[in-house]
């Protein structure tokens, strides 16, 4: 009798497959695709401000699953409700912490005007106050040779990118 309850036991453990997940929100529509890529076929449509998982990431991508699909979205598509979502750095998480210890560091990813639209770029006033504070972290040309010479980097021409006609 032991042995029929071992037999399962070790029957129901090998066939089990564990997945960790952390819930999350889009912020906007998000199309789920079959692959990491912005050409991959779309499976499905997800609207926006709908709780999914996220199943695993990969750089800029994030595999989802939505109800019966999984599929890949656009990191930034998404937002974690801890509110250490992804544009704070969120790369916490049980499925990081569980990519990390296997010694998987994946990409960084970093995006310029995360949150503004082309309203609020539009309706945008400058402030002389923060722009001399800006000017303020400016380097003469002095300081960057020192800085440079410090590092042992050397001068080197680069030619300027031509432009597309």
């Amino acid at each position: 009798m032991r042995s029929r309850h071992r037999i399962l036991a070790l029957a129901l453990c090998g066939g089990a497959t564990v997945v960790f997940a952390e819930p999350a929100v889009t912020v906007k529509q998000v199309e789920l695709r079959q692959n990491p890529a912005a050409d991959a076929r779309g499976l499905a449509s997800v609207p926006a401000n709908t709780p999914v998982d996220l199943v695993k990431r990969e750089g800029a991508w994030v595999q989802l699953k939505s109800g019966k699909v999984t599929g890949w979205a656009k990191l930034f598509d998404i937002r974690l409700p801890s509110g250490g979502g992804p544009a704070k750095g969120g790369d916490g998480g049980i499925a990081q912490t569980l990519n990390l210890a296997a010694g998987n560091r994946g990409t960084s990813v970093t995006t310029g005007v995360r949150g503004l639209d082309e309203d609020m770029l539009r309706k945008a006033v400058p402030n002389p106050q923060e722009y001399s504070t800006l000017e303020g972290y400016a380097a003469t040309r002095e300081q960057a040779r020192a800085f440079a010479a410090a590092g042992k980097l050397a001068a080197r021409n680069v030619e300027p990118l031509k432009v597309a006609q």
